[in-house]
């Protein structure tokens, strides 16, 4: 078993992860893929060999956003490999959190597994909405910050 996490593409990204894992989604569910991959300014892909664990990504509102929208799609091979993903993305998120010192998003409230990934990742969650999705956010520790911008 060789883990890794890349970043990649998002039209390639698309390209790799669609016949296996997207075919089967609505066309809905498929644009907003599409959409997803196309808008994120930065796309990580978590892999074990050959085999698509996770890809996720970053999509900032304007080019000169110091916060950005975290999405993220997960696929059967995850299971598993849970506590490889969630070494690998801590270190990937520390990376987001350089261009990105607010990262916001929502979760399915359905969604245990997705909800226990940002909070290793660091994320606070605010109230539910209409009892399907919770806001979360994470932000860089200001002892981080300062020191991101004291190395630059």
């Amino acid at each position: 078993m060789t883990a890794s996490i890349i970043r990649i593409d998002g039209a390639e990204a698309y390209d790799l992860i669609f016949t296996e894992h997207l075919s089967m989604l609505t066309p809905i569910e498929q644009d907003t893929m599409q959409r997803s991959l196309r808008n994120s300014s930065r796309v990580w892909m978590g892999m074990d060999d050959d085999k698509i664990i996770a890809m996720w990504g970053l999509i900032a509102p304007t080019l000169m956003s110091d916060m950005a929208y975290l999405w993220m799609y997960h696929t059967k091979h995850l299971h598993g490999h849970t506590f490889m993903f969630i070494r690998h993305s801590q270190r990937a998120v520390q990376e987001m959190l350089e261009d990105y010192p607010t990262i916001i998003g929502h979760a399915a409230l359905r969604n245990q597994r997705s909800r226990q990934w940002l909070t290793w990742l660091g994320a606070e969650f605010g109230e539910p909405i209409n009892d399907k999705v919770i806001p979360f956010t994470i932000k860089a520790s200001p002892q981080w910050q300062q020191d991101s911008v004291q190395s630059a």
